[in-house]
């Protein structure tokens, strides 16, 4: 009995999957775990695994078509073995889960004109069967998706179709119909032609599955959440000595070496203990506030896709240089698209640093379901005042967007304090 590859849930947050390789043929005989793609989730791109063994008898989707959940993506079974009632309870493609109930029989388009060429069949109810990437093409270069001849299964337009056509293999440009003319007792009077619009040129980048998880969940927490923001500036100056000190001995024991972020992740974690309501999440659907008793650190790492944040789980229980090798782990794996949904999922905290980059003071939106995230800036050095004299300092600000649902001013500010007081006497983060 043949059997549906459908596009699964690989992540929490997950609404859609691309294809963004075949790694197995059509024909090939195949065994249950047996990797068949790689797709491009919101995180990362990760391996598909087959659950049946048999032969690949059809590769529904080309790469780069996007599928939602459920939607088709292969078809296994016997060699010679009938798929057309698969195909027909999916539509024909995988751009649609199984639907609910039975479609109306879609409408038969009329037959092109005999020099025009062949439109791609529709799908049911009339749609014309094209890939997202496919359509976004044609639409940007005014092109009719009707008079296109699909390449691509159960002859669906692909990339490839509409490229073929903008490169003058096929022309699929709408043509104005002409009209019979018109007898007028006016004068006719040519108009004149339309001045020439100025347009600038432009990349057309498609938009990936993780920046589009990005601005959804972004947009969502800005406009769901009230933020509000309390920034500290914290004296960095025996921090910058104990970091010195700290790495001189952790290259002697060939040890990963630690940043100034390690050391505010640090601080930040052992804060948490301290202010359960900072380490918490706004749980509406269940009716609850959620007090991690676990503190769970995300940090926020810059991939060319856009933004993701591994968890560093238990991180108050963690030593600098076992933060400062595990934060680099995360990382490379993270920009290698390597991550596991278990390395980016159940944060309680998250971190985001710019100060590597030169930016003193920023704010950032919070990574829901977390009530907190702190946003560290670069350290400075700045004449300060102590004891009525001007002296050199190193200072670094930081500020704490905070769900106001969750977190009032005052928490939000006393967890502040206690993350000031780690790290403006760091040797009380070894105790």
């Amino acid at each position: 009995m043949a059997i549906a590859v459908e596009m699964p849930k690989m992540s929490d947050t997950m609404e859609e999957g691309v294809l963004a390789a075949w790694l197995v043929e059509e024909g090939t005989s195949i065994s249950a775990g047996d990797v068949v793609a790689q797709v491009e989730t919101d995180k990362a791109t990760m391996d598909l695994e087959v659950y049946d063994d048999g032969v690949l008898l059809k590769r529904v989707i080309d790469e780069g078509d996007a599928v939602p959940i459920g939607g088709l993506i292969a078809i296994l079974g016997q060699e010679g073995e009938d798929i057309s009632d698969i195909l027909a309870k999916y539509g024909g493609g995988g751009n649609s889960a199984p639907p609910a109930a039975e479609e109306a029989a879609p409408v038969p388009a009329p037959a092109p004109a005999p020099a025009a060429p062949a439109p791609a069949p529709a799908a049911p109810g009339g749609r014309v069967k094209v890939s997202p990437l496919a359509r976004k093409m044609a639409s940007e270069q005014g092109m009719n998706l009707a008079a296109i001849a699909g390449s691509g299964p159960e002859g669906r337009i692909i990339k490839r179709d509409v490229e073929a056509a903008m490169g003058g293999a096929a022309q699929v440009a709408v043509q104005p119909v002409a009209e019979a003319p018109v007898e007028s007792p006016r004068p006719q009077v040519e108009p004149s032609a339309p001045a020439a619009v100025p347009g600038g040129s432009y990349e057309a980048v498609r938009i990936s599955q993780m920046r589009k998880t990005i601005a959804r969940r972004l947009a969502e927490s800005k406009f769901t959440n009230p933020h509000f923001y309390l920034t500290a500036d914290i004296d960095m100056k025996e921090a910058v000595s104990f970091r010195a000190k700290l790495n001189e001995k952790a290259e002697a024991r060939d040890l990963s070496k630690v940043s100034f972020n390690d050391l505010v992740t640090k601080a930040c974690a052992l804060a948490l203990r301290q202010h359960p309501w900072v380490n918490a999440s706004w749980m509406e659907a269940e009716g609850e506030i959620r007090l991690h008793k676990d503190v769970h650190m995300s940090i926020a790492v810059s991939v060319d896709e856009g933004l993701i944040t591994p968890v560093i789980r238990h991180a108050d229980r963690k030593g600098l240089t076992e933060l400062a090798s595990e934060t680099r782990e995360l990382a490379t794996r993270a920009r290698n698209r390597e991550l596991q949904p278990e390395d980016w999922s159940g944060s309680t905290f998250s971190t985001s640093n710019l100060g590597m980059f030169g930016i003193d003071e920023f704010t950032a939106i919070i990574n829901p379901p977390n009530a907190c995230i702190l946003a560290i800036g670069s350290i400075q050095e700045v004449p300060v005042v102590t004891d009525g004299v001007v002296v050199p300092g190193k200072r670094m600000k930081v500020t704490l967007s905070c769900d106001h649902r969750v977190v009032d001013g005052v928490a939000g500010a006393e967890f502040l304090k206690t993350v000031r007081g780690y790290l403006e006497d760091p040797v009380t983060m070894l105790l």
